[in-house]
């Protein structure tokens, strides 16, 4: 059936708006004005009039790196995301154990705090924090960033954690004054302890899963890339994918980034088919995905020189160079894309190094990517121009991350760091994300940061020199998301032949002023020429 979008501000490009959309067969077929896009269409043959009431329609959001399915899980347990104090997540943890009973082998799971926002106590929670919760369950609460977190004293001890054991490899095991775990661990270590929550099954996964893409829906979003398929339960996460797809009408499209840390178990992914590009619109596989440092706020982020506010630390390197780097050869001799998570300037220097040694000038032609690139200075960013490197970065963590730049890298350090609008000028592929779960999914207010980059409560701004415009930053989050995935051709633009991916917005975001882009709402959002969310 043809379905007529008319009476609206359809984006095209940088100022070229339409009034008018045809779509069918999930494509658009046509743009133009009312009377351009109905020309030659049987006047007998079925077909659908939407009155656009002048609404303002871009191309779908394509967030290019989250979590989706840690997204749906953290919208599924004790939400710690803005909490402003020690005794609140304590509360909030009692809270949401009194409306949800535990039974014998449950844990109490809550992901999202961050004590640079306490107002009663700045430190780091312990394991004696978490047991005014509970210590009859385990509980485990994550930080925002997803590169640490604290148990209470119950999971240590179901974790089999004593004073004499030693972290995983790329991970540390904190420990208090007496030398016991204080139920604090980050990177690799973190392992042992999410080992001791009972393992999903495809059903599960798949129910987080649908609440996660109907909160993406409801934003805006067509496209996830997600990092959700790792070395531990790829077959099972596949198989969460594929039940969602096949029952779930409203379900959005997916680029998964499948995370290994080891030759053996990523050829045998490999030999299962899982090369980039395999799937269909609605799921295909990505690139390999590797993690080569921590966060900056849990100060793992690799530097290459010791912290500004710790004169002890570089960061926590999760990969060697030698196994990284025999990772890279492998994906890359296989024909798959690459993309690595590196956040200080030493992790961001460790995969350009090993980038040097696959990518022959500037055809980069797996489009091998860096996330996150946040520490940096002029001559790194310079050194993805000579292999055509891709970043893909997320503004939105300026919000945060303005207040301990400085203090954590030094003045001098911070004043070239998250340069994301010098790399768009630079003729760098950009593409924005949200790393959601460790940042709300929310894409105005994403927007918002790169247009103005303010905190969002406006109170202070960072590096105003990387702004970069409404038009600008729209584009990076759709058609240079496209680019990400080999889809430029087909995603990320309203124009015929392209998928029909896009949102309808409740007001012009290209001329509200920019204070008021993170308020912005989306009222309908389509995929393939099908309404999956209306508000």
């Amino acid at each position: 059936m043809n379905t007529i979008y008319y009476n609206g501000n359809i984006y095209v490009e940088r100022d070229r708006f339409v009034q008018a959309m045809l779509v069918s067969d999930g494509l658009v077929q046509k743009i133009g004005t009312l009377e351009e896009v109905t020309e030659g269409l049987c006047p007998k043959c079925e077909k659908e009039m939407i009155d656009l009431e002048g609404r303002t329609v871009i191309p779908g959001f394509n967030d290019s790196h989250n979590h989706i399915l840690n997204t749906g899980t953290a919208l599924s347990c004790v939400i710690l995301h803005g909490s402003t104090a020690m005794a609140e997540i304590i509360e909030k943890g009692r809270d949401f154990l009194a409306a949800h009973p535990l039974k014998a082998g449950d844990v109490l799971v809550g992901r999202g705090w961050n004590q640079d926002y306490f107002t009663d106590e700045q430190r780091l929670p312990t394991r004696y924090d978490l047991d005014k919760i509970t210590t009859e369950y385990p509980v485990v609460y994550t930080r925002t960033c997803g590169h640490m977190l604290v148990c209470n004293s119950k999971a240590l001890e179901v974790a089999g954690i004593t004073k004499d054991s030693q972290p995983l490899p790329g991970g540390e095991i904190y420990r208090d004054e007496n030398g016991e775990p204080n139920g604090q661990f980050s990177e690799n270590a973190q392992r042992v302890i999410q080992g001791i929550i009972p393992a999903e099954t495809a059903e599960s996964l798949s129910e987080k899963l649908n609440i996660a893409m109907a909160y993406a829906a409801s934003l805006g979003i067509t496209t996830l890339q997600t990092n959700d398929i790792s070395r531990d339960a790829w077959r099972t996460i596949e198989e969460a994918f594929k039940l969602t797809y096949a029952t779930n009408p409203n379900a959005v499209r997916t680029y998964n980034q499948c995370a290994f840390a080891d030759t053996e178990s990523y050829q045998e992914f490999l030999d299962a088919g899982h090369k980039t590009g395999a799937g269909d619109d609605m799921f295909k596989f990505g690139p390999l995905k590797m993690f080569v440092d921590g966060s900056l706020g849990a100060r793992t982020a690799l530097m290459r020189q010791p912290y500004a506010d710790d004169a002890t630390t570089c960061g926590v390197p999760t990969m060697t160079v030698e196994n990284f780097e025999a990772m890279v050869n492998l994906a890359d001799a296989n024909g798959c894309q690459v993309a690595v998570h590196a956040i200080g300037d030493g992790a961001i220097e460790m995969v350009l190094n090993a980038y040097d040694k696959v990518i022959e000038g500037r055809n980069n032609k797996n489009r091998h990517a860096v996330i996150h690139c946040q520490i940096t200075d002029k001559a790194l960013v310079e050194r993805f121009t000579e292999h055509d490197i891709l970043a893909q970065v997320q503004p939105i963590f300026i919000h945060y991350d303005m207040n301990i730049v400085a203090e954590r890298c030094g003045e001098e350090l911070a004043s070239t760091s998250y340069a994301f609008g010098d790399m768009y000028r630079m003729g760098i592929h950009t593409s924005f994300g949200t790393d959601s779960p460790v940042e709300n999914l929310q894409p105005f207010e994403n927007l918002y940061c790169a247009v103005t980059r303010k905190r969002l409560d406006g109170e202070r701004t960072y590096r105003p020199d990387q702004c970069v415009d409404i038009y600008d930053a729209i584009d990076q989050y759709t058609a240079g998301s496209a680019y990400v995935e080999f889809a430029e051709d087909r995603k990320g633009r309203l124009m015929p032949g392209y998928l029909a991916d896009f949102a309808v917005l409740d007001r012009n975001i290209f001329t509200v002023p920019s204070e008021e882009i993170k308020d912005v709402q989306c009222v309908r959002t389509v995929v393939g020429g099908r309404t999956v969310f209306e508000r």
